[in-house]
């Protein structure tokens, strides 16, 4: 293919399922209105006025857009997108009836055995059986650190448009059109839906999309060929997802600490923590998805030109300093209620 029909097939892959999910949205949560399926406020939830689920119902329709623009039915294509259908489909019930966390994490690892066995695998250790644990221990951490991630407005579809675009610019300058054409076709999906999530959202994910979200995400991940050494792979994987690693880290480390369980729900996360600091929704979600940039900025760069990290990790670690000082700076104008 010539660089003319390349750039027409990622247009094309980010464009057309981008527009399918801007018209979908809408409908998905009118549906979900009729049917009841709509997350009332409460608890630690943020918003104040009952709103409906099914965006994910629109993600994956508009993903499906995605496999016809490409045009590919190679089996790797085939495997990864019905496991994401399952996925949507455990989701979907999880958002209607209730899942046990159980019954969650051992699909999601059933998933994640079903792309080792489809050559969708972690080759970081060279020896089968470890890559095999590892590849499901992957599927099972990014799909949940995005599922988690949803816990405000536009977050989940934002970090996914940019770890997305990171991917594809990691794929698209090898030459692996499909991988590209695939981030590129996420991303779409992702900033389609954003339009409708950008706070104050008119619909949500559900658990559907962000469960769906996050196994695309670890597939992509799985999918990505980088000329590096085995332990820098890993680094580059965990910048260009830093948001929701390091989210989800933290969130287990202090649930931890305080003698709680991990899976329990909580107003402990990132974005709670900006927003006891005065933040509004919209600069919560500008803060973390500058933070994602920056990761992500990082990680492509040691995967594409890895002399020019050093520099790139300096200048951005000079921004996010700057962040933390505006930030202090305006708890100090303006003290928490708590």
């Amino acid at each position: 293919m010539t660089d003319l029909q390349y750039a027409v097939l990622y247009g094309a892959a980010f464009l057309v399922p981008l527009a399918c999910v801007l018209l979908l949205t809408p409908l998905a949560g009118r549906i979900a209105e009729r049917l009841g399926v709509v997350d009332r406020p409460g608890g630690h939830k943020t918003h104040v006025v009952a709103t409906p689920y099914l965006g994910g119902a629109a993600i994956a329709l508009g993903l499906v857009v995605v496999g016809f623009v490409v045009g590919s039915t190679t089996q790797q294509v085939v495997v990864i997108a019905g496991c994401g259908l399952a996925v949507f489909g455990m989701g979907l019930v999880d958002d209607v009836r209730g899942v046990r966390p159980v019954v969650r994490i051992a699909v999601e690892a059933s998933l994640g055995a079903v792309l080792w066995f489809a050559g969708v695998r972690a080759g970081l250790f060279g020896f089968a059986p470890l890559d095999f644990l590892l590849t499901v221990a992957w599927v099972l951490g990014i799909t949940n650190a995005l599922n988690l991630i949803d816990n405000m407005d536009g977050l989940a579809s934002g970090v996914t448009a940019i770890a997305s675009l990171a991917y594809f610019a990691i794929a698209a300058p090898q030459g692996d059109y499909l991988v590209a054409a695939f981030a590129a076709g996420l991303a779409g999906v992702s900033v389609g839906f954003l339009r409708h999530n950008f706070p104050p959202a008119r619909i949500f994910l559900g658990d559907a999309g962000s469960l769906l979200l996050g196994f695309l995400l670890a597939s992509l991940g799985l999918l990505i060929d980088v000329d590096v050494s085995g332990g820098l792979r890993l680094v580059i994987q965990a910048l260009i997802l830093g948001v929701p690693v390091f989210d989800t880290a933290m969130v287990v480390a202090s649930r931890r600490r305080a003698g709680r369980s991990v899976l329990q729900g909580g107003d402990d996360h990132s974005s709670h923590r900006l927003s006891r600091l005065g933040l509004s929704s919209r600069a919560v979600l500008g803060v973390i998805c500058l933070a994602q940039v920056a990761c992500a900025t990082v990680g492509v760069a040691i995967a594409n030109e890895p002399g020019a990290a050093p520099v790139l990790t300096v200048a951005w670690a000079s921004v996010g300093l700057a962040l933390v000082v505006l930030v202090r700076a305006r708890r100090l104008r303006s003290p928490s209620p708590d």
